[in-house]
């Protein structure tokens, strides 16, 4: 576009901020002239502010999803009294260290009736010792009502005994999380007369994140979840269910897509993805990453490749009532034309590692208060010419000097249906505004789902057995068309097919 040119209304968010960044050395004045949300201005919001991790030569390091066990110090959680750039705020996590000690906090969540907030904490940073040597990450909260902050697992024995992270409350006060604990895996090497040991993801690097649930003081802490690599990002769906990113790495597979599960782990079940990693800019291979539900039931992702884009990404809102993948209906929607995702916002984000004219978004927190608006953490494009920070014009961009600049996430609100984007926490040189929530109640609980109990729900004997049924709806019919030899109704009978024909139904239960 010619900067001569008209500037469309809805790009003008863009435009503004490459303006207000160029040649900037500190805070950039964001905001300025602009009012604060009216809705927003009495509900608190709390968020983290962190580095930006730079290599020796001073380049921004890159994230990588498949490294989610990382430790970045010197991060703080903040608690604002409302949603505007002159609103004084107070750290949460202060307390928790002497002063001068470095920790880092990640994975903020907010209760149903925001009076409680849980994260995950790691710290204090240990000078010159190894990772394996570091504290583990924490699950902790904050509850708003009594200012105090605690621990989940008071014992410090037990809440070293592994990495905890991603809380999320379930609406019957419980919490689940993912964590390297793999405390059930553990029971089954023992039971088969193995020793114990911490299966590591399949590309070797780290130990494997999966689901965990407790209560809310640390006790019965137990797994509900079994993956050879990460399972991340849980949140709680409307109907109870837990939804989450599950890494799938294991031959030609290599992708991180959404499955749901209920909350005891069963009725596990692959939700949306797992043919659609590449739908990013020019057919780019992308991944679904901090995924949340929207009020109307759509899930809300970010969109990126595991590594190279600043740990931003596209907003994608996914229409996964009636999608199974991107252009592939349910079987009760089959015809249904269209596409499953669309973007969230008006702004020219890539998914590509080059830079993104329309910036990059890191987190999202929608508002369920009927005004179709988000919480973001973004980043504008930036770029580095002859020692200057320049915005990302056609002429800038087109120039072969030009360099990615370091990232700039602060803290802005997105309303939908205006397509504007203001700015709530103005974003500072050197630091990343990020885990965005609002402490605003939510109207209604999500579904409780009971755990199924022994011989109740769950039949006793296949229990004490160790086995249980592995149901297939059909692995042969994916797009309405019958494909099974000798067909769907005569594989479904195990009358009328040979051993060889039909799939093993019994499995080890892993519970």
């Amino acid at each position: 576009m010619s900067m001569g040119a008209a500037i469309p209304r809805h790009l003008s968010v863009v435009i503004l901020s490459t303006f207000l960044l160029a040649g900037c050395n500190g805070e950039t004045g964001l905001g300025g002239g602009q009012q604060p949300d009216p809705v927003l201005v009495d509900n608190k919001i709390a968020y983290v502010e962190r580095p930006v991790q730079l290599n020796n030569q001073g380049d921004p390091l890159q994230p990588d999803a498949r490294r989610a066990i990382t430790f970045n110090p010197g991060a703080n959680l903040y608690l604002q009294d409302r949603a505007s750039g002159s609103a004084s705020r107070v750290s949460i996590t202060d307390r928790a260290f002497r002063a001068g000690e470095r920790y880092d906090v990640r994975d903020l969540e907010v209760s149903y009736d925001a009076d409680k907030l849980v994260f995950a904490m790691r710290g204090p940073f240990i000078e010159n010792a190894n990772d394996d040597a570091q504290p583990s990450w924490n699950i902790w909260e904050y509850q708003l009502s009594t200012d105090t902050l605690r621990r989940i697992i008071e014992s410090d024995t037990t809440a070293e005994d592994g990495h905890d992270l991603a809380p999320h409350y379930l609406p019957d006060d419980r919490i689940v999380f993912t964590s390297t604990r793999q405390r059930q895996s553990g029971a089954i090497l023992l039971d088969e007369g193995k020793p114990q040991f911490d299966a590591l993801t399949e590309n070797r690097n780290e130990e494997a994140l999966v689901l965990h649930v407790m209560n809310d003081d640390g006790s019965n802490l137990h797994q509900i979840s079994f993956n050879q690599s990460h399972d991340l990002d849980p949140t709680v769906l409307s109907n109870g269910r837990v939804m989450y990113t599950r890494w799938d790495n294991m031959g030609s597979n290599n992708a991180m897509h959404l499955y749901t599960t209920n909350p005891d782990g069963t009725d596990l079940q692959a939700y949306y993805g797992i043919n659609s990693h590449g739908t990013g800019t020019q057919g780019s291979t992308v991944q679904f990453l901090r995924t949340r539900e929207m009020p109307n039931g759509n899930a809300l992702t970010v969109l990126r490749p595991y590594t190279g884009t600043d740990g931003g990404g596209d907003l994608v809102l996914i229409d996964v009532a009636n999608y199974s993948d991107d252009q592939q209906p349910t079987w009760i929607n089959l015809g249904l034309g269209g596409n499953a995702q669309q973007r969230a916002t008006v702004n020219n984000v890539t998914t590509t590692i080059q830079p993104s004219p329309g910036g990059r978004y890191r987190d999202v927190f929608p508002l369920w208060d009927g005004t179709n608006r988000l919480l973001v953490s973004w980043t504008p494009c930036r770029l580095a010419l002859n020692a200057q920070i320049v915005p990302c014009t056609g002429q800038n961009l087109a120039n072969p000097n030009a360099q990615a600049a370091a990232p700039l996430y602060g803290i802005w609100l997105y309303d939908m249906d205006a397509q504007t984007q203001v700015p709530v926490v103005q974003p500072t040189e050197g630091r990343a505004y990020t885990d965005i929530v609002a402490l605003q109640a939510r109207p209604l609980l999500p579904t409780i789902l009971y755990d199924q109990q022994s011989g109740m729900e769950l039949d006793s004997d296949w229990i004490a057995e160790g086995v249980g049924v592995l149901h297939i709806r059909s692995v042969y019919d994916t797009d309405g068309i019958e494909t099974a030899t000798p067909s769907i109704s005569g594989l479904r009978d195990p009358a009328l097919t040979t051993a060889a024909q039909r799939p093993a139904r019994f499995l080890r239960v892993v519970k």
